[in-house]
C-alpha cells in the first residue's frame, strides 16, 4: 500500500470450510454476527476449501468496498496446518498480487 493512501479497513474471517451446508451457514452467521462489534469496518468471510465462497472472493468483496487493509483472522480453534500454512498462503497471495495490506491473526485457542 503506497504511505500516502489513507488505510480503510477491514475484517476477514477465514475459515476451513465443510461439505456439511449447517456447518457452513453456522460460519457465514458468525461474520454476520461481528459486523455490529466492527460498524466502522466491513466484514467479510470465506472458506479455504468444500464450500464457498472462497476465501478470494470475500478479499474481493473488501477491495470493492475500498478496502486496502485487511485484518484477517482463522476462524479456527486450533493452530493446524490449515491455520499456520494453507490460509497465510492464500493471503500473501492475494496481498501481492493486488497490493493490498494483508495482517493475519493467531488461531481462536
Amino acid at each position: 500500500m503506497p504511505h500516502d493512501t489513507e488505510p480503510k479497513y477491514g475484517v476477514m474471517i477465514c475459515g476451513h470450510g465443510s461439505r456439511s451446508k449447517s456447518a457452513v451457514a453456522e460460519f457465514a452467521v458468525l461474520a454476520e454476527k461481528l459486523t455490529p462489534v466492527f460498524p466502522d469496518w466491513p466484514v467479510e468471510y470465506g472458506y479455504l476449501e468444500f464450500a464457498t465462497p472462497v476465501i478470494k472472493d470475500g478479499l474481493d468483496r473488501l477491495r470493492e468496498q475500498g478496502v486496502n487493509h485487511v485484518l484477517a483472522v482463522p476462524g479456527m480453534l486450533f493452530a493446524a496446518g490449515h491455520a499456520k500454512n494453507d490460509i497465510p498462503s492464500v493471503l500473501n497471495t492475494y496481498s501481492a498480487q493486488h497490493g493490498i495490506t494483508i495482517q493475519y491473526g493467531r488461531e481462536l485457542a
